[in-house]
């Protein structure tokens, strides 16, 4: 047995691979145990078994095998490194487990098979269990078919791909084996369910009895929805959201028969082949045969051989398409057309995307062979063009079907039309821009009027289909002059249309909720009287505002005849009136006396009725139909009109004619009118400005470019120069004033008349206008002036160079009317009116069509054999596009002819071709980007030629094509990637130079990242490739390549790669990533806006929305100007206008989750998910701001400086608020620490300095998880590259010692030592080396001797820096320490001990002297008080003793020093003289004179002198009080009063003496502060009497000493030399029982100052601390131990006291280290304190504590510690009830219950303070019973706690527990005991309990044995028996013993009280009551000296003072209680003894 269980001893791994199967067995068990503990997917444990996988799997042992296969599952669920093994683990489970014999064992092996595929390494898993179904074992077959099934039924198609295992279905369905048949048949039928029919053309070879069986399964399936049960592992955290998705999905997919099957292409399931090998080598020649049936032979055998392989390889097709094209275009027989079509159609639908270099030479042919109307062929031009729209998209094909719709034939249009149909059906609708669909739209609506109905139904249809794609609202504007049957027609082919792809959700549907309210005010009545719809504004969300119009301003201006486009550029039309409607309409509006004023002869009248009229214009009605028009026509048309002779009538009617203009809606029609006439006016002298104003005004109200054209069309007709200079000079100053929107082509052909004219003013003013135009035209406009003279040129060049470079001027009209058209955007002018785009002049140039030129013969020339004809060819086609200059694109079969030039195998005809493309892009501009697809292949194989003229000529052309066309078109049709994966190294040098250079310029997202993709792989391997040009440059692709793709997508690439290349591409991958530049910021996502932007949101009134939803808004509806830029920021309702940081007590609910291991703590080498996702939680939960949070998470970096930048303007206002969520912050940053942009880290770095600051400033201190969750990560980038980051981090790091305990930052940057980077050590050593500088060898942990050794350690590291360092600190700690060191750091090697030696030898020399060595590390005092002279305990301000009146003379405390005091100026004086030797001189030293001048007016020790006192009598103050024994008309009896007189006399006399006998007192030295030390034997004599009788000896003295204040404020000094001499001097007072009382008066202000150096200490480090805390807390306890003192203390005071102590308990500052006896020390002082304050204080200041922290976050123990405190009182309830107001308390009570009720504790993890706070309602009303109601007059009847103790009241009196109203205590003890009987009450079971633990404590044994056998008296009939259960014999034994001495203490007291009148005192004094009080008294004071102090525990009081001055304070009785927690009981108790010896004297 013993050899069995031998394998137990070695380690788990080494028993995994144990040759004994038991003991592998056992490490398999052990294995998976540990797998299941290790909750980090990354630690080092999972790589010791990484390797044992497969051999687990693959056991011997079935049993070994089984528990392996468990332990492997366990592995890949849990450890990132599962990935690794998946290609051995897999082939061992394929070949051993999947088939294995027991079925546990098959059940594991699947399911690790499903657990790998859930880890994403599908692939690898399809790929094993696909070559398992190879295997010869059909059971392996078998089992790896039903695998693959089921791997597929739970994770779908698209994990577990059909298209790896689809061709081998049909041989295993053939197998002979039946099972593998049966599981291959269900691997078919689940197939099906997920693809749907694509499955039947691969099973169509079956037989026909099994393929019956399968489509009997498979009508099964129809309708069956095909949904995924399990995800993979990045999918899981979406499956909530997917699954709600597809809930919402199920009403659209109801009624579809096969709605869960996957939309898969037939064609990703076959393999492609290369058809042209295969194509007959005879088949062009017989293509150019004449004789048909050959023709058709040679079509048949490539129709055959299309159909026999649908999907065609990759190659050059270019041929073989253009003789298909010439069979469709030039065969005369239809049905080789018919023939040809479906070739091509075939071929298209083969290469797919690859066919787009093909598709725009087809097109236009296909499009004009619809001409055909034979049905076969009409029939298979439609499928050819189907087909290749699927390879092209409608914005590449546009030229060809806007001039197909403009063919004269009408079943081209109409065709083109169906075909438009058919292809939008299948367009996604992003895929159409504006100016695609308009221009589609126009084409349409053109044939839409056609008189072939057949055109007119299918431009309908087309229109109907573009309508339902792009939403009516895009196309109504469009549709405006569509009349009202056509727009029927569309609108019933809208409705029948049917978009047969799944269109991408809208980004409206992501919307807030709040969009229903916008749609509903959509939906507003218009205004009356206009037919232009309202606009839409949503409710106002963020105030009541509404959209207010501007006075003199219609909302709707057009009559019912007037139309309104919403577009901009559409103008409002009317009708012309007829001149008799004109003047019906003149009559009705004006009056007669203006009318016949118009026509009047007389001048005077004209100009009256003018002025008349003028005023009469702004009081018309705007919406009155035709009034503008009146007006207008009225004022013109009547003579003399605008042809008024007299200047003044004129400038009225110009006037009146442009206020028309501004305040009525005016319309071309009405501009017609007058536009020449004013036109002729603007040659008038006096009126030409008047009239130019007119113009501008008309422009303004209808369109600048209407005006224009009219204008210059009239002026260029007239004679007179003076009308074309001025009209000129008006364009050139509109332009500047509206912009240039003005046709540019129409207004360059009328200013070249202008230019060209003979008059010199005319053509200055034209020359003016070209120079105007330049500005916005460019160089470029110098153009169309090339053919002009000479010295015409030159004067017009001249112009262009003064405004060339001029940035035009911001519009200022035209604005406010373009903002008013909701369809802005859709126009595309929003951009012009923002900055003026350059106008693309290469579309104003007229181009020529070459394609007539392109002949055949030309093409045959230059496809010749004879290279010399091919030259000629090339040389005829250069000529032909130089003559042209500018050409269309449209250029026959040239592209294609050109690109087998571009292949030439002569490099000189390869040049001249490559020059001739890029003639061709220079010619064609824009237009080349079309053929592209064509000549690009080309271009790159020219690239890769080994001639360098030859590449340097295709680079040129390749840079021409992308200067002038763009480059998008370059990275389609994987045309880079084909030219990569077969190219030359040249081709791949050359490329990847070219795409490194031109890929960061392109924008973002213009690049198709499907494309990139088919790139990476060939990147990741040519940055492996064994040339080194082609590596170098592959390596400079990579931030190409990854600024359009991210690091992200590139990573996941890498993992198809080979592991011995993975290594260098992720150095190149790392490399780049740095250097990603800034991103665009996205417009779309859900991010905080910039602050200025969210308030111009906010006032925009709601025009934004409406400006979206794109309806008309009519004039001046807007109420801001706001409104205009609105539309394209965020929407009001996504902006979250909350607090960035909200004040809330969760924080403290964080706290306790972490230390309870509830959630993750926050420690790890890289964040993982998880802890974003816990951080995102707790933001959430907080209140975080969302929008705010949502750039915290970005990617973008831009964002998360965004966040800083907020935070950091928050910081001065909401400090708060960051307390409450410092911890969030602080983790937040740890996440950046781990980015590696270097602007985040250091903005964040200057923020964290800021918020370090504020809590110094606010003396916060960090909680434990603040610090252990922020200052390791911090310390991570201590070693950062960067100087500005590594300074950031140290300056962070001084502030964390001021916040954070410096042990502990000690600790982790020991643990920073571990780092592997070098830098990092180095800076933790620096900053060890400062940490033991300033906080002496104390601060080392875990131990000096540990830390040291491990800092020695780095004296051997082989980076110099870190060498360095070491030394440096291990010198800094040798000198505070001396030789001591060497045995702390242990043994070192010869070689590092020599170095310490020499560098220690180094520093002597050069270190300057330090302070003395007899003084300890932690005295040094700070900086400043080297600078005072001598110790002066100033008075501190703020320390709450603003009430004491200050002293009345300065000066020190003391003329005569202590001797501490002198030393302690000793060392000062002597530091001061090291100081001054120090002294540094030269440039760097201190100006003496300065520092003279500074310090003249300072006092100095040696300035000083003692100065004797002169002699005053004071004998006064020592003789004899007079004390009359007469108070309030009672008198004591003579001789009584006299002897207690004489004994205090007494007592006075010996401890006072006369002032010429005491020198201290001659000196003037206070003697309460510099007492005079009495022997011990005196003191213990004498300390009876004088605590007794004289304890009031501060009534003697001055009320408020100012030297005693001055004395207790110096407690709170900052200045711990200062505080600790304070502490020493109240200490000996203190400590002498005859001097306590001077302190009596002074209590508060001794606690108060003890809280504010309580304060201070918590902001020093702790060695500096602990010299204070020692003394300071050792006086705290002394004083709290005196007799007479603390008892009078506030309930503030007692509640602040508590406060801190109880902080320093929780916060565990002082437990580090030798220091863990503080915390016994200061539970002693809060027992003492409990025990000795006023009861009802300390009550009432323990429940306000209560309330006052438990809403705020703080540290989770503070309130387990004051609940403690509470809990003791309660038990203390019973005895010291006398002592308590109940008023008082149960106020506080009702306080806490009132500030938090209940219903505040519902929602609070815990409410254990609001069931303490009832406990002691509980108690008190247990102890009172019925009377406690008695004390309820300060609360209302109707609060919570009036209730709660009317029901515990209640439940008392059901449970008979308490009596009655007024019983005592007690009584109601007895009445219990009665009742119940032998049952033992809860009352008894508690004073029992507190009498045994007297008896446990060797202090007070004797007390609590005396109080148990008082209770056993009282109770005879309770068994102690059964409180003694449990307890030691022994124990037993001293109960039994202690009681029997009692007792015969008792029955002996009463015979041996007769022999002490033997005693001499006896006999020789009076014996009455007074005599044994006063030897009670010295006898208790006795045994209170001889007791040692020691009993910190002890919560009982030991005596009381009896006093003399008290004995008036009653009327009868001398007694006086001096004691707040001398309980009446016990007063009672003692009475009553001494009236017993009273009676017994008497009766003797």
């Amino acid at each position: 047995m013993a050899e069995d269980t031998e394998y137990k001893k070695l380690p788990v791994e080494e028993r995994c691979v144990h040759k004994l199967w038991k003991a592998r067995v056992d490490g398999y068990e052990e294995a998976a145990k540990l797998f299941r503990e290790l909750d980090d997917e990354k630690s080092p444990e999972w790589s010791k078994y990484a390797g044992l996988i497969k051999k687990m799997v693959v056991d011997s042992n079935a049993l070994a095998q089984e528990k392996g296969l468990e332990a492997a599952l366990i592995f890949v669920e849990n450890s990132s490194l599962a990935g690794r093994t998946v290609g051995d683990v897999m082939s061992g489970i394929v070949q051993k487990c999947i088939a294995a014999p027991k079925t546990k064992t098959k059940e594991l092996s699947v399911q690790v098979t499903l657990m790998y595929v859930e880890i994403e390494k599908h692939e690898a898993v399809l790929e094993e269990l696909i070559k398992g179904m190879d295997h010869k074992n059909p059971k392996i077959v078998s089992a790896c078919v039903a695998a693959t099934t089921q791997a597929m039924r739970e994770f779908g198609s698209k994990v577990i791909p059909v298209k790896p295992f689809i061709k081998k279905l049909a041989p295993l369905l053939a197998d002979r084996d039946k099972a593998v048949r049966d599981e291959t048949k269900q691997l078919a039928v689940e197939s099906y369910r997920w693809i749907g029919s694509v499955m039947r053309t691969h099973i169509a070879s079956l037989p026909q009895v099994t393929l019956k069986e399968l489509e009997d399964e498979f009508d099964k399936l129809k309708g069956e929805r095909a949904e995924p049960s399990r995800y993979l592992k990045s999918q899981q955290e979406k499956q909530a959201k997917i699954a709600d998705e597809a809930a919402t999905e199920d009403s659209y997919n109801d009624d579809e028969a096969e709605a869960g099957v996957e939309d898969v292409d037939p064609m990703d399931l076959i393999d492609p082949v290369d058809i042209l090998s295969k194509m007959p080598k005879d088949f062009y020649e017989k293509l150019d045969e004449k004789k048909w049936t050959l023709r058709k032979e040679s079509l048949e055998a490539l129709e055959k051989l299309l159909t026999d392989n649908p999907k065609v390889e990759g190659g050059e097709y270019g041929a073989l398409v253009s003789a298909l094209k010439k069979v469709i275009t030039k065969d005369s027989n239809v049905v080789l057309v018919a023939m040809a079509g479906k070739c091509l159609a075939m071929l298209a639908k083969g290469l797919s995307k690859r066919f787009s270099s093909y598709a725009t030479a087809c097109v236009p042919a296909l499009l004009e062979k619809f001409k055909e109307k034979k049905p076969n062929v009409v029939s298979a031009l439609r499928e050819a063009m189907d087909s290749i729209y699927a390879s092209t998209t409608l914005e590449a094909q546009q030229e060809h079907i806007v001039e197909a719709l403009t063919n004269k034939n009408p079943s081209v249009k109409s065709e083109t039309a169906l075909f438009l149909s058919r292809a939008l059906c299948r367009t996604q609708p992003t895929a159409l821009n504006k100016k695609l669909v308009k221009l589609l739209t126009t084409s349409l609506i053109k044939t839409l009027n056609e008189s072939d109905p057949t055109v007119r139904d299918s431009s309908a249809e087309a229109l109907g289909t573009l309508m339902k794609l792009m939403s009516e609202k895009a196309l109504a504007a469009l549709l405006v002059d569509v009349d009202p049957l056509k727009m029927s027609k569309i609108k019933e082919f809208h409705d029948k249309a049917e978009i047969k792809i799944k269109v991408t959700a809208p980004k409206k549907e992501l919307r807030p909720a709040t969009a229903p309210a916008a749609k509903a005010a959509a939906t507003a009545k218009p205004s009356g009287g206009s037919t232009e719809p309202k606009p839409v504004t949503r409710p106002a969300t963020t105030g009541a505002r509404k959209a207010v119009k501007k006075p003199g301003v219609a909302a709707g201006a057009a009559p019912a005849t007037l139309s309104k486009a919403a577009g901009g550029k559409n103008m409002a039309s009317e009708r012309e009136l007829t001149p008799e409607e004109v003047q019906d309409k003149a009559d009705e509006l004006l009056p007669p006396e203006i009318l016949n004023g118009l026509v009047d002869s007389n001048w005077k009248n004209r100009l009256a009725a003018m002025e008349q009229l003028l005023a009469q214009i702004p009081s018309y009605d705007a919406k009155q139909p035709g009034i503008s028009q009146t007006l207008v026509r009225t004022i013109s048309g009547r003579k003399p009109g605008l042809k008024e002779m007299n200047f003044q009538v004129l400038k009225l009617k110009l006037d009146a004619i442009r206020c028309i203009a501004e305040n009525f809606s005016v319309t071309p029609i009405t501009v017609d009118h007058v536009v020449n006439e004013i036109t002729e006016k603007l040659a008038d002298a006096k009126n030409g400005g008047a009239a130019a104003d007119v113009l501008t005004a008309l422009a303004d109200a209808t369109k600048l470019e209407h005006v224009v054209g009219k204008v210059l069309s009239f002026a260029l007709e007239q004679k007179s120069p003076k009308v074309q200079s001025e009209s000129f000079n008006w364009i050139s100053k509109a332009i500047i004033e509206f912009g240039f929107k003005v046709q540019p082509k129409t207004l360059i052909e009328d200013v070249r008349k202008g230019v060209q004219s003979t008059n010199p003013t005319v053509r200055g003013a034209a020359i003016q206008l070209v120079g105007t135009m330049t500005m916005y035209m460019g160089n470029a406009l110098m153009v169309f002036f090339d053919s002009e003279k000479p010295a015409l040129k030159s004067q017009i060049q001249t112009e262009f160079n003064k405004n060339l470079g001029e940035k035009p001027p911001k519009p200022i009209r035209g604005v406010q009317h373009s903002s008013t058209n909701a369809d802005d955007d859709e126009d595309e002018d929003g951009a012009e009116r923002a900055s003026p785009e350059p106008v693309n002049l290469a579309d104003l140039l007229p181009r020529v069509d070459i394609s007539s030129q392109i002949t055949e013969s030309l093409l045959k020339e230059m496809s010749d054999k004879d290279w010399k004809t091919r030259n000629e060819g090339l040389t005829k086609l250069q000529a032909i596009i130089s003559e042209a200059k500018l050409i269309k694109s449209s250029i026959g079969d040239l592209a294609p002819a050109l690109a087998h030039r571009l292949l030439d195998s002569n490099a000189k005809i390869a040049q001249t071709a490559l020059s001739i493309c890029e003639q061709l892009s220079t010619a064609m501009g824009a237009g080349c980007r079309s053929h592209v697809r064509v000549l690009f292949p080309g271009f790159l194989h020219a690239l890769g030629d080994s001639k360098s003229f030859v590449r340097a000529a295709a680079l040129n052309c390749i840079n021409s094509f992308g200067e002038q066309g763009g480059y998008k078109e370059f990275f389609e049709s994987e045309m880079i990637a084909d030219a990569l994966k077969s190219g030359s190294p040249a081709l791949k040098t050359e490329l990847w130079a070219w795409l490194a250079e031109k890929m960061p310029l392109l924008p973002p997202k213009s690049i198709s990242k499907e494309e990139l993709t088919t790139i990476v792989p060939h990147l990741y391997a040519h940055i492996c490739d064994r040339n080194a040009e082609v590596r170098k440059n592959a390596n400079e692709a990579v931030l190409a390549v990854m600024i359009h793709l991210g690091f992200e997508a590139m990573a996941r690439a890498l993992d198809k790669q080979k592991p011995a290349s993975k290594k260098d591409i992720m150095a190149a991958l790392e490399k780049a990533r740095p250097n990603l530049p800034v991103k665009p910021l996205p417009k779309g996502k859900q991010q905080a806006p910039i602050p200025e932007e969210t308030k111009k949101v906010v006032r925009s009134g709601g025009g934004a929305v409406a400006q979206k939803q794109g309806a008309a808004k009519a004039a001046g509806a807007a109420g801001d100007k706001a409104t205009t830029t609105a539309a394209s920021r965020k929407k009001e309702e996504d902006v979250d206008t909350s607090p960035l940081l909200a004040v809330n007590s969760i924080k403290n609910q964080r706290l306790i989750d972490e230390q309870k291991m509830r959630v993750l703590k926050w420690t790890f080498t890289t964040p993982r998910e998880e802890f974003t996702e816990l951080l995102r939680d707790q933001m959430t939960t907080a209140n975080v701001n969302k929008a705010m949070m949502a750039n915290m998470f970005h990617d973008d970096f831009r964002y998360h400086l965004k966040v800083i930048e907020q935070l950091s303007e928050d910081l001065p206002n909401n400090s708060k608020a960051l307390i409450c969520n410092l911890d969030l912050i602080l983790k937040w940053l740890t996440l950046r620490f781990y980015d590696t942009n270097p602007s985040v880290l250091i903005k964040g770095l200057e923020y964290l300095a800021q918020v370090f600051q504020m809590l110094v400033e606010m003396e916060y201190m960090m909680a434990e998880n603040e610090g252990s969750s922020f200052v390791p990560h911090l310390l991570l980038k201590i070693g950062d590259p960067k100087d500005a980051v590594r300074n950031g981090v140290r300056r962070v790091l001084r502030q964390i010692n001021l916040l954070y305990p410096f042990t502990k930052v000690f600790s982790y940057v020991m643990d920073g030592l571990k780092s592997k980077n070098a830098r990092q050590r180095t800076e933790c050593l620096d900053e060890l080396t400062f940490l033991i500088e300033n906080y002496g060898l104390g601060i080392c942990q875990p131990s000096q001797q540990v830390a040291l050794k491990e800092i020695a350690r780095q004296i051997s590291d082989r980076d110099n820096s870190v060498r360095n360092a070491a030394l440096n600190c291990i010198v800094m700690a040798y000198f505070l320490a001396g030789e001591k060191i060497y045995k702390l750091i242990g043994q070192l090697n010869e070689k590092d001990l020599s170095m310490l030696d020499e560098r220690i030898k180094r520093a002597k020399k050069t270190r300057k002297p330090t302070a003395p060595a007899d003084m300890p590390t932690g005295l040094k005092p700070p900086a400043q008080v080297v600078q005072q002279d001598s110790i002066e305990i100033e008075d501190t301000v703020g320390n709450g003793c603003d009430e004491l009146p200050p002293p009345e003379e300065e000066g020190t405390f003391d003329q005569a020093p202590s001797a501490q005091v002198l030393q302690l100026q000793q060392q000062l004086q002597l530091q001061q003289q090291q100081a001054a030797q120090q002294r540094t001189s030269g440039p760097f030293g201190l100006d003496p004179q300065v520092m003279s001048e500074i310090e003249k007016n300072w006092v100095r020790v040696d300035q000083m002198v003692f100065q004797e006192q002169p002699t005053v009598d004071i004998s006064l103050l020592y003789e004899p009080i007079k004390v009359i024994p007469t108070r309030d008309g009672f008198q004591y009896p003579q001789d009584k009063f006299d002897r207690l007189v004489s004994r205090s006399h007494y007592i006075q006399q010996n401890l006072t003496t006369s002032p010429q006998s005491n020198p201290s007192m001659a000196s003037g030295i206070s003697p309460y502060r510099s007492p005079m030390r009495m022997p011990q034997q005196q003191l213990l004599t004498n300390q009876s009497h004088l605590e007794n009788n004289v304890p009031n000896l501060a009534d003697v003295l001055p009320k408020h000493d100012p030297q005693l204040v001055k004395i207790i404020k110096a407690v709170s000094s900052t200045d711990t030399l200062k505080a600790r001499a304070a502490i020493n001097e109240l200490t000996e007072i203190i400590e002498a029982p005859e001097k306590q009382a001077v302190l009596r008066d002074y209590e508060e202000i001794f606690i108060q100052n003890v809280l504010a150096q309580l304060k201070n200490l918590s902001q020093l480090p702790l060695s500096q601390a602990l010299v204070v805390y020692q003394p300071l807390l050792s006086i705290l306890y002394t004083f709290f131990n005196a007799n007479i003192l603390g008892k009078t203390l506030s309930i503030a005071c007692i509640k602040n006291l508590m406060s801190s102590l109880l902080h320093l308990l929780a916060d565990q500052k002082l437990t580090s280290g030798d220091d863990s006896q503080y915390n016994k020390v200061i539970n002693g002082i809060c027992l003492k304190v409990l025990d000795k304050v006023n009861f009802t204080n300390i009550y009432c200041a323990l429940i306000r504590l209560l309330r006052e922290t438990c809403p705020v976050a703080g540290l989770p123990k503070f309130t387990d510690l004051l609940m403690k405190c509470i809990w003791r009182n309660i038990k203390m309830l019973p005895e010291r009830s006398n002592e308590l107001n109940y008023d008082a308390v149960i106020l506080e009570v009702h306080e806490f219950m009132l500030a938090l009720p209940s219903t505040w504790w519902q929602n609070r993890p815990s409410d254990t303070p609001l069931r303490t706070v009832k406990t002691i309602i509980h108690n008190m009303a247990k102890v009172k019973g019925n009377a406690i109601l008695q004390h309820l007059n300060q609360i209302p009847t109707h609060s919570e706690l009036h209730t709660y103790l009317i029901r515990i009241l209640k439940n008392f009196q059901k449970d008979s527990t308490v009596s009655g109203t007024g019983v005592s205590p007690q009584r109601q003890q007895f009445s219990a005991k009665d009742i119940g009987g032998k049952r033992i009450s809860h009352q008894t079971h508690d004073t029992v309990s507190q009498i045994f633990k007297l008896i446990s404590d060797k202090d007070t044994k004797q007390q609590g044995l005396q109080k148990l056998y008082d209770f056993k008296q009282q109770n005879p009939d309770i068994d102690l028996s059964t409180f003694l259960q449990g307890s030691s014999a022994t124990f037993h034994k001293y109960i039994e013993e202690g009681l029997a001495e009692i007792e015969r203490n008792q029955n002996a007291g009463s015979t041996q009280a007769p022999d002490n009148r033997t005693d001499v005192n006896y006999q020789n004094a009076v014996h009455d009551p007074d005599y044994w009080m006063d030897r009670l008294q010295n006898m208790m004071s006795t045994r209170h000296n001889v007791d040692d102090g020691s009993n910190i525990l002890d919560n009982r009081v030991a005596d009381e003072n009896l006093c003399l001055n008290s004995m008036n304070s009653q009327k009868v009785s001398l007694i006086r209680r001096e004691k707040p927690e001398l309980s009446p009981n016990r007063l009672q108790h003692i009475q009553a003894k001494l009236a017993q010896i009273k009676k017994e004297n008497h009766a003797q």
